[in-house]
């Protein structure tokens, strides 16, 4: 297989499994709120995060994906406590589901268990 076909077959299981996270993180809206249901959808926000970046740059290795996830999403966390994201939810009601609605320590806890999730998921979503 070519380089760049491996690059396209993997870009696809990516965004597969990207896909995949999303519809999880989407169904888990659907629940009460309870400590493992955020936690949970903490870890499938950097999931998702570190795939998208595995999409655009389908050869990094499975430790930097999700590095990228877990640095995206508390970028985003740490963002909250400007309050710009809580005016663009204001605006733009569906940005709740990215940007969140206010900070909570407890979020970082599950962007890093999405990073160790992503850690397992990298190796197997590329192709050989």
């Amino acid at each position: 297989m070519t380089r760049a076909a491996g690059e396209g077959r993997a870009r696809l299981n990516f965004a597969a499994t990207a896909a995949v996270v999303l519809l999880v993180g989407l169904g888990l809206q659907l629940l009460d709120r309870t400590v493992v249901v955020d936690l949970a959808g903490s870890a499938l926000y950097a999931c998702l995060a570190g795939l998208v970046v595995a999409i655009v740059r389908p050869g990094l290795p499975a430790w930097v994906v999700a590095a990228a996830g877990f640095g995206i999403a508390a970028a985003v966390e740490l963002l909250q406590l400007t309050g710009i994201p809580s005016r663009l939810v204001e605006a733009v009601p569906p940005l709740r589901l990215v940007f969140g609605s206010s900070f909570d320590p407890l979020d970082l806890v599950g962007y890093a268990l999405g990073a160790l999730l992503l850690i397992g998921i990298v190796p197997l979503a590329a192709p050989d």
